[in-house]
C-alpha cells in the first residue's frame, strides 16, 4: 500500500520550513525602510526616559495628583516607538511590542491605583514596571546603533 502525505501533514511540514526559514534570516531581515525614520531611536529613548523619571520622582514624593497626566505622556512615548519599529529588525520589533503591551498594563493599573490614592499599591506597580521600561529604551537603544550603522 502507497502511503500519500495527508494535506495536514503538508501543511505541518510547510509550517516547520516557514518558521526556520524565518528564524534562520530573521537577523538580515527588515520591516520597513530605516530611511523612513521620522524620529531618531535616540530621541524616543530619551523621551521615554525623561517621562519616566518624572513619573517616578511624582510616586516617590507621593504626587499621586501627576501620575495620571505622566502614564499617558508615557503611553504616548510608547505609541511614537511603537510607530517607528517597522525599522527595527523583526525579532527586536516583536520584543518591543511584547514589552509595550507589558507597560502598559502596568501603566493602566498606576492609574487607578493614583485615583485611589494607594500610594502603596503605586509604589509596587511603579517596580514592576521599571524593568520593562529598562527592557525597552535597550531596545530602542539597540535600534538607534544598527539604523545608523546602515546609514554609515
Amino acid at each position: 500500500m502507497i502511503r500519500v502525505p495527508t494535506v495536514r501533514s503538508r501543511a505541518v511540514r510547510l509550517s516547520v520550513a516557514l518558521s526556520v526559514a524565518l528564524v534562520a534570516a530573521s537577523s538580515c531581515q527588515w520591516a520597513g525602510d530605516t530611511k523612513a525614520v521620522h524620529v531618531s531611536f535616540a530621541a524616543l529613548r530619551a523621551q521615554v526616559d525623561d517621562v519616566n523619571t518624572r513619573l517616578t520622582s511624582a510616586i516617590q514624593n507621593s504626587e499621586s495628583d501627576r501620575v495620571t497626566g505622566l502614564d499617558k505622556e508615557l503611553n504616548g512615548a510608547l505609541d511614537s516607538a511603537m510607530n517607528q519599529s517597522s525599522a527595527m529588525n523583526i525579532l527586536d520589533r516583536e520584543h518591543l511590542s511584547i514589552a509595550v503591551a507589558t507597560a502598559r498594563r502596568c501603566i493602566t493599573d498606576m492609574d487607578r491605583y493614583a485615583q485611589s490614592g494607594d500610594m502603596d499599591l503605586l509604589r509596587a506597580q511603579a517596580q514592576q514596571l521599571a524593568p520593562t521600561v529598562a527592557e525597552i529604551q535597550e531596545l530602542l537603544a539597540r535600534a538607534e546603533r544598527t539604523t545608523t550603522a546602515k546609514t554609515s
